[in-house]
């Protein structure tokens, strides 16, 4: 009954605060096109069509993220765990930034340190998301000529996956709540572009997976994202 309570509380809370996040940018869109209507000349229009289209993209991305967040949960209780060979899931997932295009000059470079034979337990399509997220957000946080370090190494029982980046950092006080739902403080990032769902559904895939991420600062700047999970052998 217990458990119960709290899933309730739980869709409750992701529903005000999907109510509120999607309000923002309707209310926006209906002022623009009101606005439309009395524009005095064509450039004054062009400009509020340009608004329109990035209130309808913002709720595009919206309404997709929050379908896959509104999933993750019963996926995860339902989907089958298994071994992992972590090595492997992050040389796959390098090899497929290596043809891909970044829409931006930075290196992704991968250090594994791992011992052969090294597994953890969960889904390699779901840890693989969660370092691609945090692949992807490093990218659009770092300036053009910089290099994102992926570094794997075995920590006591655990694996410990770093992805550190060259960009601004997080305010010291930002280090946790950049992990709650649609935390998008994003300077010069294209309106939009993010939800704000990333780092939270990142969290709610590693915590099923027996781990824990967390950031911290780099010095002199950027930033560090930490994965951790257990190993099963070894």
């Amino acid at each position: 009954t217990a458990a119960l309570y709290d899933r309730i509380g739980a869709i409750e809370g992701f529903a005000a605060d999907v109510a509120h996040e999607l309000k923002n940018p309707l209310t926006s869109l209906a002022s623009a096109i009101e606005m439309i209507a009395r524009a005095p000349d064509d450039a004054t229009r062009q400009k509020l069509m340009g608004l329109a289209r990035a209130d309808v993209k913002r709720i595009d991305r919206l309404i997709t993220d929050i379908s896959d967040a509104s999933r993750l949960d019963a996926e995860l209780s339902r989907e089958t765990r298994g071994e992992i060979d972590l090595s492997h899931l992050l040389k796959t997932i390098m090899e497929v930034y290596d043809v891909t295009e970044r829409g931006k000059d930075v290196a992704v470079t991968l250090d594994d340190e791992l011992p052969p034979g090294i597994r953890v337990m969960g889904r390699d399509e779901r840890l693989g998301q969660v370092f691609r997220n945090l692949i992807d957000n490093a990218i659009s946080f770092s300036p053009a000529g910089s290099a994102i370090r992926i570094t794997a190494r075995k920590q006591h029982a655990f694996v410990r996956v770093t992805v550190e980046d060259s960009g601004p950092g997080i305010p010291p006080d930002n280090l946790e709540s950049i992990f709650e739902r649609f935390y998008t403080e994003r300077p010069g990032d294209p309106f939009g572009k993010n939800s704000g769902l990333g780092l939270s559904i990142a969290r709610q895939i590693t915590q099923n997976a027996g781990g824990r991420i967390w950031a911290e600062n780099r010095e002199p700047h950027g930033a560090r994202f930490v994965v951790e999970l257990p190993i099963i052998n070894g």
